[in-house]
């Protein structure tokens, strides 16, 4: 039965063992291992809050970038409606502007034509007076060969036309 019930020499020397290592544990080693504790639990803390400052700011930094990409967003999309409204009104002004360019191109081309159609029938005018006044001469020519009498008339009618004429 010694093996399964310890002395009591054996109980008293186990204890005051444990007591004296009690002893020098919470004189040498509890001390220094809870104020590492302590310290830990310290540094733990701190890095907790530093972690949830750090946190609301990416999180405040968040939403500022979000309230940002917002507004330039909303900023381009209306410098593309100005830039197509731009563009528009510079279609619109330079579709009028053509349409009057082509409309004074056509008057003045008009005028032209009309000139050019008042130049040319008044050539024509001149060319059929010059050709009719070729025929009378070779008319009266023909009337004067006829007549040998009108030798003195043939001559003062021809001065008369070689004068007109040159």
């Amino acid at each position: 039965m010694d093996l399964v019930t310890p002395s009591i020499g054996l109980i008293v020397w186990q204890t005051i063992i444990f007591l004296i290592l009690m002893f020098f544990l919470t004189k040498y080693a509890w001390k220094p291992i809870i104020k590492f504790i302590d310290k830990r639990e310290e540094k733990i803390r701190i890095s907790i809050e530093k972690a949830d400052q750090v946190q609301r700011k990416l999180d405040s930094v968040e939403n500022e970038k979000n309230k940002i990409l917002k507004d330039a967003r909303i900023k381009r999309d209306m410098i593309l409606k100005e830039a197509i409204q731009i563009k528009e009104n510079i279609k619109h002004k330079s579709m009028e502007e053509g349409f009057l360019e082509k409309k004074k191109i056509l008057e003045e081309t008009k005028k032209i034509i009309q000139i050019e159609r008042k130049t040319a029938i008044q050539d024509l005018k001149n060319q059929i007076g010059d050709i009719s006044i070729k025929i009378a001469e070779k008319i009266l020519m023909k009337e004067f060969d006829k007549h040998p009498k009108m030798d003195k008339q043939e001559k003062f009618i021809k001065e008369l036309l070689n004068n007109k004429f040159h």
